[in-house]
């Protein structure tokens, strides 16, 4: 197992200011019904980057959700979207694409249950909507931002991590 280094830290850091800049900078389409969360594009490095985005991405979800019209409720959103970044992290050498799309499901599944349960909005056209958003940004944005920064050739994970 590696230690965690300065370098881990910092890239941690990176990512969770990123995530919640961009959720901030694009704050009316990051929350409610009909969302395209363009943070979550940021999701596609965690096959390359490892656990210093899973950690920062996690962080950067709580801080964005910070701001979230849900209130205090949205910062509970933590828990699925860490759930969700370990799948993407553990299934990185099986299919980059699936993790993403699981990770798309499994926070669509809560979004739309945090709106049925504070708005008393319709569960399922909830999260059909939810759904088709966080699937453009994170399965489609993601993967994209996946495929730009391995043509790049940027990796951060080593052999033991």
């Amino acid at each position: 197992m590696r230690k965690i280094s300065t370098r881990d830290i910092a890239l941690c850091i990176v990512c969770c200011a990123l995530y919640a800049a961009l959720v901030n900078v694009f704050a009316p389409i990051s929350f409610q019904q009909i969302q395209v969360r363009v943070a979550n594009a940021l999701i596609g490095s965690v096959p390359l980057l490892g656990w210093p985005a899973v950690c920062g991405l996690a962080l950067g979800v709580f801080l964005g959700n910070l701001t979230s019209p849900l209130g205090p409720i949205d910062l509970l959103s933590t828990l699925p979207s860490f759930l969700g970044l370990l799948i993407v992290y553990r299934l990185r050498q099986v299919s980059v694409l699936l993790g993403l799309q699981i990770y798309s499901t499994l926070v669509s599944i809560w979004v739309a249950f945090m709106l049925n349960f504070a708005f008393q909005l319709p569960y399922i056209i909830t999260f059909a909507y939810v759904f088709v958003g966080v699937t453009i940004a994170t399965t489609g944005l993601g993967y994209i931002l996946y495929k730009s920064l391995s043509k790049l050739g940027i990796t951060y994970l080593l052999k033991d991590s």
